[in-house]
């Protein structure tokens, strides 16, 4: 079902997901965070990676985005751009984007 361990960069050299799928599933995500306001589409899209997707393929987006990130919409480059920033803030806010 498109899912596929294989080596990769993630933790213990293995990925959750097949690279399109994830870029796939990225794209999907900001396409319903891309109606918000600016600032609450980048923080939404920020708390639905940390708080669902597996650290692996965070650190897989966050790879394919450091490469270039090509056939990423941009409102899921604005939201790992906060992910990146609050990576190091465990205790940052993790709840519906804030109003």
């Amino acid at each position: 079902m498109g899912a596929a361990v294989k080596p990769g960069p993630g933790q213990m050299g293995e990925t959750v997901l097949d690279l399109q799928r994830l870029l796939t599933m990225a794209n999907q995500i900001g396409d319903f965070f891309a109606p918000y306001p600016p600032e609450r589409r980048a923080e939404g899209i920020r708390n639905h990676l940390r708080t669902y997707w597996d650290p692996r393929m965070r650190q897989d987006l966050l790879d394919y985005i450091a490469s270039g990130g090509d056939g990423l919409v941009p409102q899921v480059l604005e939201g790992a751009r906060l992910l990146v920033e609050t990576e190091h803030d465990k205790k940052g806010y993790y709840g519906p984007p804030k109003a």
